[in-house]
């Protein structure tokens, strides 16, 4: 017979996630208030590590010895290069850019949970409601595009950020 273990929190293992969780609230809210900054901070943020991970993979490649894949990690590594530069350079357009990919992300999860919605006997509804949902906001930020990008991938970090934290709370408090 095997008995599982559930794990034990006490006080000193626990307050790193309460400060997690208010972290991650408050930069969720301050995202909220402040979209077009959110957005444009997540724009840097990954501009940052297209540049930084573009160097260490021009580091690699030039450190690697008669490995078949040097060429490709080294273009790989130009092409991270060069997109952390252009988002450094022209913030907005990364912003729009990112905003494109979120949009497009969020209709194709659309999509998919309507294929899934005719696949599952259980749950139909909502997979078909939130579905629906999806492909709705996905083309309410189309539509309304390169306005959309001047909030909408702060508010979507700002209301993962929230959420974040409120889960990191129930965890911290089911532990008590």
């Amino acid at each position: 017979m095997t008995m599982t273990e559930q794990p034990v929190f006490n006080n000193d293992s626990r307050w790193p996630l309460k400060l997690a969780g208010f972290i991650a609230i408050g930069l969720g809210v301050l995202a909220l208030f402040s979209p077009l900054i959110a957005g444009l901070v997540v724009t840097l943020v990954l501009g940052a590590n297209f540049l930084i991970s573009g160097i260490l993979e021009a580091f690699a490649a030039f450190k690697a010895e008669r490995w078949s894949g040097t060429v490709g990690l080294f273009l790989l590594a130009i092409i991270s290069i060069l997109a952390g530069l252009i988002i450094f350079a022209h913030p907005l357009l990364g912003l729009k850019t990112l905003t494109l990919f979120a949009i497009i992300a969020i209709l194709i999860a659309g999509i998919a949970k309507l294929f899934w919605a005719f696949k599952v006997s259980d749950g139909r509804g909502f997979l078909l409601l939130s579905g629906a949902l999806s492909i709705l906001v996905a083309a309410m930020l189309y539509t309304s595009f390169p306005f959309s990008a001047a909030w909408a991938l702060g508010v979507l970090v700002g209301v993962n950020l929230i959420v974040e934290g409120a889960t990191l709370l129930a965890f911290v408090k089911a532990t008590e």
